[in-house]
């Protein structure tokens, strides 16, 4: 067999073989698990309390995401975005423990933990933790306070929406409301 001839069966051959490569890769099954989401934007106030105390409205934005809702408990990470009207940006990093009437868009709470980073007033880098309370249809309460190691802190409430509670994971009053998208109950 020539070279050229061997060169064009290999090369018919590895067309085939990168072709079926192809389609087996991109075949694909109905996902079994379900992530939790958080898309949270609410608004509210915030009390800076170092020498006086210095208050200013608040807007806030988390997203994240966790484990499965089938479990009592979900695990998961925010980020958070805090404007504080007037002063500045906090940007936090946030574990996030919840119950999973919290993740399926119900009753339910959440606790959260982690590190943010002031560029405002005095900057700062600390703790902040917070409380979030969940309604039915992703009404949302969150309480908290941030810490840092000068003694700075700053104590902060917001109520807004939750969209990913409201749509894809809601899993209450669908009675007055159907939800076409919801995750599947396992």
């Amino acid at each position: 067999m020539s070279p050229a001839r061997f060169l064009q069966r290999s090369g018919a051959r590895g067309l085939l073989l990168a072709a079926c490569l192809a389609v087996t890769l991109s075949w694909s099954q109905q996902a079994a698990a379900q992530a939790s989401s958080w898309i949270y934007v609410g608004g509210g106030a915030g009390v800076l309390d170092w020498n006086q105390q210095e208050k200013a409205a608040a807007l806030q934005v988390d997203a994240g995401l966790g484990t499965a809702a089938t479990h009592p408990l979900v695990l998961g990470g925010l980020f958070r975005f805090q404007g504080y009207f007037g002063s500045g940006v906090d940007l936090s990093l946030l574990a996030r423990l919840a119950t999973s009437g919290f993740s399926r868009g119900g009753f339910g709470i959440a606790l959260d933990a982690g590190v943010y980073q002031r560029w405002w007033g005095e900057d700062s880098t600390g703790l902040i933790a917070d409380l979030t309370v969940g309604l039915p249809w992703g009404l949302t309460i969150v309480g908290g306070a941030t810490a840092d190691p000068d003694g700075r802190r700053l104590y902060f409430a917001t109520a807004g929406l939750d969209f990913a509670r409201l749509t894809v994971h809601r899993h209450s009053g669908l009675d007055w409301f159907a939800n076409p998208m919801r995750s599947p109950e396992e």
